[in-house]
């Protein structure tokens, strides 16, 4: 199968066009700059790299055109709810109207296979329901959830009136080795940055009271392609691992696992203006499609650390880890 996957230098894109070679597809991933590439060597150039800015009035119907996609999995966005505060225009531009370009384009020529989504758990927003079912309306509180919800409605509405195939993957928190921007990597990176001085410190932290469904990128991927395999337009599927664990724990499984002695130190300027207490994924129809998790928090936890020891190792002004 000749699949399109947008986005697909980003961290969840890696790990999905690493699966879809490993299926024996043809691959052929979007990026935005260049400088994104440098991320992809693990690939070995088995993906044809396209660049697509979805701000480009014309760039996704041209792509879709040429590459004329047999299945299309949408990653591509502005995808950081911090970005989103400080620029909202630029997040709707890009994943709002971003969508609709593409979906446009699709309409002329509908992918056989279909699309997937990824939709955000962000989109619900503000929830009284934990664990939380996809039926639960979407009450976004921040301008990033307001534009996947946007994004998920579209899709929902494009499939309905066009009779496209498009299937949403509302995905909680999901993280790996590797991922920049979470907390989990977050505090992985300054506590490498800690043990380099050798000597007993403070770990920075934001608000730690929250708790956070986390998935492990490997399994993520494994759920996003189960879902564009059996998912159906009219119903979104939850991606996540069903449980929440709080942000304080995770902290202190980094800080019990470093090579020096440190404590938790809050920082308020590390606080977000609006956090949801608790995320947590009814998971129920995604297990339905024959998917279980299979990556504990505790390994993706350990292979964080262990992947920024050894990119401090590598770096020449690093130090060896």
């Amino acid at each position: 199968m000749r699949l399109l996957i947008t986005g697909a230098s980003g961290f969840i894109g890696r790990h999905l066009c690493q699966l879809a070679l490993d299926h024996g597809h043809e691959v052929v991933g979007t990026y935005l700059s260049r400088d994104e590439l440098a991320a992809t060597a693990e690939l070995g150039g088995r993906v044809r790299w396209e660049p697509l800015d979805l701000q480009d009035d014309s760039r996704a119907g041209k792509l879709v055109e040429e590459v004329r996609p047999e299945g299309v999995f949408h990653l591509a966005g502005q995808a950081y709810a911090s970005r989103a505060w400080e620029k909202p225009i630029d997040t709707f531009r890009t994943n709002v109207e971003g969508t609709v370009r593409l979906y446009e384009a699709l309409r002329r020529h509908p992918p056989r296979e279909g699309t997937f989504l990824a939709s955000s758990a962000s989109a619900y927003g503000a929830v009284t329901q934990i664990p939380t079912p996809e039926e639960t309306p979407l009450n976004p509180i921040n301008p990033y959830g307001v534009s996947k919800a946007c994004q998920d409605m579209l899709s929902f509405q494009y499939a309905l009136n066009y009779g496209l195939r498009i299937v949403r993957g509302r995905l909680f928190i999901t993280t790996g080795p590797g991922k920049t921007g979470d907390a989990l990597n977050d505090f992985a990176q300054r506590i490498v940055a800690l043990e380099a001085l050798g000597k007993p410190g403070q770990l920075r932290v934001g608000n730690l009271a929250t708790r956070r469904d986390i998935s492990d990128v490997r399994d993520a991927t494994r759920a996003i392609w189960k879902v564009f395999e059996s998912g159906r337009s009219d119903q979104p599927v939850n991606i996540g691992a069903g449980v929440s664990v709080s942000v304080a724990s995770i902290a202190q499984s980094l800080v019990d696992l470093a090579r020096v002695p440190l404590t938790l130190a809050p920082d308020r300027t590390l606080f977000r203006a609006t956090d949801e207490p608790e995320i947590r994924a009814d998971i129920s129809r995604l297990r339905a499609l024959g998917f279980s998790p299979a990556y504990p928090l505790e390994r993706t936890v350990a292979d964080a650390l262990a992947f920024w020891r050894n990119a401090a190792g590598r770096s020449p002004s690093g130090p060896a880890g």
